[in-house]
């Protein structure tokens, strides 16, 4: 009887999941808390088009699964893809691992699924590759929760790294969210304006609603972006955008959720001229912001924290209840007390000697990406 009541876990094709279950995923999506833009069937078909690879040193086969209840409720869906590497050959090695495998686009990877069914959608999916779909010397587990890591096979996982997330909850005044700001945040905010008026300069917030994003506001950006992250006399940044693919996956990805709606360009004028800039995605009653940049030369006005001031400030004004402040811990993110949600990137091997030198293949390889700028 256990068994019959237990979810059921399906393996979809490309237009199941993207043509036949996009209403369903699209609903389901929209119900999760945080909302994040990663969890979309956009981010994921775009995501697959943009990054899936076909050659001789790697190969990914579209695995995608889906987890039912008996009664044929949509519990969650999981993007997979099982990776081979090389493509070819007796040295072959197969990963299964979620979409995202990218240079930080996606900030967090894993299941679609409400955080109350993690657990159960969770242990279905690890009993069905533990069961039935076995062919995989390595299983990348993504964005699990911390009370979900238990349903995972214990004895064979290995912890590639917890990721934090930080979620601020707005009240309905911008005075009341000030006031519950520490003593050295205030003063910080405070300077900022006092420095750009005692010397004059004209402060103003441009936000470019989609759908009258244009090219030049996604120009401005990736220029920004990349004018931050190569600064010499600031802590190191990626410029996440410095290659052609992700800046036409971006330019789609803006594109696609832009028709609905769904993306918000901030950007800080001083003087008519762009300083700062941030992309952001409005979910819902979130708002979840994404990458950003700015001027080097505006470093000492405090341009950054004075944008994310006058974004909250927007947020509010428009009805927002939940600020994403994205991935990664920084004082800039913890400054605004937020909520910390950790989602844990495991590693999970099998018994065999093939697969545990794999994974340890895929902790050292994570180690020397988190030497990178």
């Amino acid at each position: 009887m256990a068994e019959l009541m237990s979810p059921i876990v399906s393996r979809l094709s490309h237009t199941d999941a993207f043509q036949k279950l996009r209403c369903e995923w699209e609903n389901l999506d929209s119900s999760l808390t945080p909302r994040m833009p990663f969890t979309s069937p956009i981010w994921n078909e775009l995501w697959w088009k943009h990054f899936s690879r076909s050659g001789l040193l790697r190969r990914d086969e579209f695995f995608v699964h889906e987890v039912r209840r008996p009664d044929g409720q949509l519990l969650a869906i999981a993007p997979l893809m099982r990776t081979y590497e090389p493509n070819i050959g007796p040295l072959r090695v197969s990963k299964v691992q979620f979409f995202g495998a990218d240079p930080s686009l996606t900030e967090v990877r894993g299941l679609v699924c409400k955080a109350e069914h993690q657990r159960d959608a969770l242990s279905a999916l690890a009993k069905h590759f533990g069961e039935k779909e076995k062919n995989w010397d390595v299983f990348k587990w993504s964005g699990i929760r911390s009370d979900a890591v238990v349903q995972l096979p214990q004895g064979k996982l290995r912890t590639e790294r917890i990721l934090p997330d930080y979620i601020v909850n707005l009240p309905g005044c911008w005075e009341d969210f000030h006031s519950t700001l520490s003593n050295n945040t205030r003063k910080s905010i405070r300077k900022g304006y006092e420095f750009l008026d005692r010397d004059r300069h004209k402060l103003a917030l441009r936000v470019t609603e989609s759908p009258d994003l244009k090219d030049e506001v996604l120009h401005r950006f990736f220029r920004l972006h990349q004018a931050r992250s190569s600064a010499a006399d600031m802590k190191q940044h990626r410029d996440n955008f410095h290659t052609a693919q992700s800046r036409r996956f971006l330019d789609d990805i803006i594109g696609a959720m832009g028709s609905r709606g769904l993306v918000r360009i901030f950007e800080l004028e001083v003087d008519e001229e762009i300083v700062a800039s941030r992309v952001a995605f409005g979910l819902g009653q979130d708002i979840y912001l994404y990458f950003s940049g700015f001027e080097p030369s505006w470093k000492k006005y405090g341009v950054m924290t004075t944008l994310v001031v006058e974004i909250i400030k927007w947020a509010i004004g428009h009805g927002f209840s939940t600020l994403n402040l994205s991935t990664g811990k920084d004082q800039s993110k913890l400054r605004w007390l937020p909520t910390e949600i950790a989602f844990h990137d495991i590693v999970q091997s099998t018994e065999s000697i093939r697969s545990q030198l794999v994974a340890k293949s895929e902790l050292w390889r994570r180690g020397a990406l988190k030497g990178l700028p």
